[in-house]
């Protein structure tokens, strides 16, 4: 009798434990699986892609001291031109990359936004899904097509709000924050300045546009060391 109780307990014994180890095993695997669903924000280029960025935006920050320097001389024409062209290493900087190009596509389709033609958005997604398929297919990736694709559904059951949301979502998890919010700020800098650009412009009004070049530049170049 003792001998069979004995061997009961160690049954019992060996069960817990295999429950112990089974609990423990998948507690790792829930912890693995959070630990590795995409961030936000955090889908960076490559070390080719941001030498390649780098070297847009260098030639912005030269345009852009360019055009101060030349405004600063009193040449009110080739300071509006270097600026212009600014904008356009702004835009080269801002496309490098598959999830760059991917990510200016989302802002397109958002900035195609009429009213409350939601219809005519549509039409753009096949192509942005188009563009999804070039990326490495990931985490991040399949969840920006989620997204993308949350976001048709609801703008064909007439949630345009909900919509966009979803749209902005799916941009921002294809977004580098570390480059992605220095450059757009640099972008919007150069058009507030084009817009106001006048013979009462001063030099300081480049100081926006200039610190977020700066910026942009030092993570690309940190970033690719």
């Amino acid at each position: 009798m003792p001998r069979t109780i004995s061997n009961i307990s160690k049954r019992l014994l060996w069960a817990c434990m295999t429950f112990l180890a089974v609990s423990f095993s998948l507690s790792a695997f829930a912890d693995a699986a959070s630990n590795s669903s995409p961030t936000p924000g955090g889908y960076c280029p490559s070390k080719d892609i941001l030498l390649i960025t780098a070297e847009d935006l260098s030639a912005g920050v030269q345009l852009a001291m360019g055009s101060r320097a030349a405004l600063i001389d009193g040449e009110s024409v080739m300071a509006m031109s270097k600026l212009t062209s600014t904008g356009t290493s702004l835009f080269q900087a801002a496309s490098r990359g598959a999830a760059a190009r991917t990510v200016l596509l989302i802002d397109a389709i958002l900035q195609s936004k009429v009213g409350e033609d939601y219809a005519s958005m549509l039409t753009w997604f096949p192509l942005l899904q188009a563009s999804l398929l070039t990326l490495p297919q990931d985490e991040t990736v399949a969840a920006t097509s989620d997204l993308v694709e949350k976001s048709s559904d609801l703008m064909q059951s007439g949630k345009g709000s909900d919509a966009l949301e979803s749209l902005k979502e799916a941009r921002h998890m294809l977004a580098c924050d570390n480059l992605d919010i220095p450059l757009q700020a640099a972008i919007q800098a150069q058009k507030g300045l084009l817009v106001q650009f006048g013979p009462d412009t001063k030099s300081s009004a480049y100081d926006n546009l200039v610190n977020s070049l700066r910026s942009a530049l030092a993570y690309t170049l940190g970033a690719s060391e």
